[in-house]
């Protein structure tokens, strides 16, 4: 008789921000085909999520009542998946501080305090442990033109996350840093005009290849951790200038 399979995730309680729509939601249904019960939290709600939590992490006071709405709730938290995030990309000499206000509100200010708050609960050895997983960009690993605002926010966040991880393995807390490429949703809809035209031709990422990365890391067992992960489309790559660098270097 061959054994019962195993869902790691089945019953655990996950919370995921932007969840109702592109990556998050993608997420969230991914979540669910695992058992998991999947908290969406979003400004509308999350059609792949179990339960609700409709805010804006924009707004500090709606912000900070997640996670104690989500332990009233529910009476537990195993994980919880930042990936609420935006873009208003611009040049530097045309940057508005008002956007650049609303980025660094979401992208950073949201991820730090969601994960602060849910470390707490979590935390050895009153909490059961649990993983964190931060949805950044590879924006934060290299900073591109016409982005600077953005890539800034995101380079903060993978500063913070870095440094969550080391503290979190002190109380049972594993935090990821998931840094996807370019991924073909409505995020770009705000970001830019013209999707095609500022982004040239490259290979994409669809939100469900991205979904699978976040669900395989928050099933790995306590004693694994995967502090970095980069996610790319097979091709996304600048042929022309890996073939350059290679006929510099032939003999």
């Amino acid at each position: 008789m061959s054994p019962a399979p195993v869902h790691p995730l089945l019953g655990r309680v996950v919370v995921v921000t932007g969840a109702a729509r592109g990556i998050g939601a993608a997420v969230a249904a991914a979540l669910r085909t695992e058992g998991a019960l999947v908290v969406g939290v979003d400004r509308d709600p999350s059609p792949e999520a179990d339960a609700q939590i409709v805010a804006d992490l924009a707004d500090r006071a709606q912000l900070e009542g997640v996670i104690s709405r989500v332990w009233s709730e529910h009476g537990r938290l195993d994980a919880l998946v930042n990936n609420a995030g935006l873009a208003r990309h611009a040049p530097l000499n045309g940057l508005d501080l008002d956007e650049l206000d609303l980025m660094w509100a979401v992208n950073v200010r949201a991820t730090v305090a969601l994960t602060r708050d849910a470390m707490r609960v979590m935390a050895r050895p009153a909490g059961a442990g649990g993983r964190i997983v931060n949805v950044i960009s590879t924006a934060g690993l290299q900073g591109q033109p016409g982005e600077a605002a953005y890539c800034a926010s995101k380079a903060a966040v993978r500063g913070f996350t870095e440094a969550a991880a080391e503290e979190g393995r002190l109380v049972g807390v594993h935090v990821t840093g998931i840094y996807p490429a370019g991924v073909s949703t409505g995020f770009w809809d705000d970001a830019v005009a013209d999707r095609a035209a500022f982004t040239g031709d490259k290979s994409w990422l669809e939100p469900a290849a991205v979904a699978t990365q976040v669900v395989a890391v928050l099933a790995l067992p306590p004693g694994i951790e995967v502090p970095t992960l980069v996610v790319r489309q097979a091709g996304d790559v600048d042929v022309g200038a890996v073939e350059r660098k290679l006929g510099l270097v032939r003999r």
